[in-house]
């Protein structure tokens, strides 16, 4: 008697969802039957009691053949009930063994799980290569590069008017590179700058910034060079600025200063 009271128990706590106040009756009866299939004549064909009481007692004999014609008969009828998908979810677990691969891919579906994991491999095998290839980012190939896709020095940052002073540039290229040279701290820039004011479409001296940043020694070699800068303002006055005392001498009220100034 006591394990009938905790049998009983247990259908009324799962099944309690989806039996209504009125079948409590029914229930005990069911559960408590020694004959089940007795209390099943007693409900009427069509209804949901009957579908799901009859699924319930095929899967409790293991009539499990059974289940799907009367499973899709009540699904015709009633659609996807909560009391359907029980029904389905205990019939996936008893056909585990007879055809476990259906049962995982129901299980997979009914609690949408992803397996997208891969095994982690502490020390995998790579085939790729560890180093680059320096034929490919050396300074010969990149420079290749650069002077073949532009005619001027678009391919070269500024870090790399260090490298392009000793290259053989063409005259756009010269021309660009004294556009963007910030100093004036090599010994071929004179002949260099020359050699642009000679070349077309020069502004002349003083139009291009780094003219104005040579140095006394670079402004005389350039006017041994091209004589004819002495006749160019922007040229004396960029040549008197040089020649000028530092900030610390006041030559303007030192006459001795001042003199000494002008002879220069």
């Amino acid at each position: 008697m006591y394990f009938k009271s905790v049998l009983l128990l247990a259908v009324l706590m799962l099944y309690s969802h989806a039996v209504r106040a009125e079948d409590i009756g029914f229930v005990e009866k069911f559960s408590l039957s020694d004959e089940r299939s007795i209390p099943l004549k007693q409900l009427i064909p069509g209804t949901e009691d009957y579908y799901y009481f009859h699924c319930l007692q095929y899967q409790n004999t293991g009539q499990f053949e059974k289940i799907p014609e009367i499973l899709s008969q009540w699904i015709k009828r009633y659609n996807y009930t909560s009391r359907v998908e029980e029904i389905r979810n205990r019939q996936a677990l008893f056909e585990y063994k007879r055809n476990p691969k259906q049962t995982m891919l129901f299980l997979k579906q009914r609690l949408n799980l992803q397996f997208n994991y891969q095994k982690q491999q502490l020390t995998p095998e790579t085939k790729y290569p560890q180093t680059l290839d320096q034929s490919l980012i050396n300074q010969k190939t990149l420079s290749e590069k650069a002077f073949g896709e532009y005619e001027n020095l678009n391919g070269f940052e500024d870090s790399a008017l260090e490298f392009l002073k000793n290259t053989q540039l063409n005259e756009d290229q010269r021309r660009d590179f004294l556009q963007r040279l910030k100093r004036p701290d090599f010994s071929e820039l004179p002949s260099m700058v020359v050699a642009d004011l000679r070349y077309r479409n020069s502004g002349g001296f003083g139009s291009i910034p780094i003219h104005r940043k040579l140095l006394l020694e670079q402004l005389e070699t350039c006017l041994k060079l091209y004589p004819d800068l002495i006749l160019d303002t922007n040229f004396v006055e960029t040549y008197l600025t040089k020649i000028q005392p530092s900030a610390d001498v006041d030559w303007k009220s030192d006459t001795k200063e001042k003199s000494l100034f002008l002879n220069r």
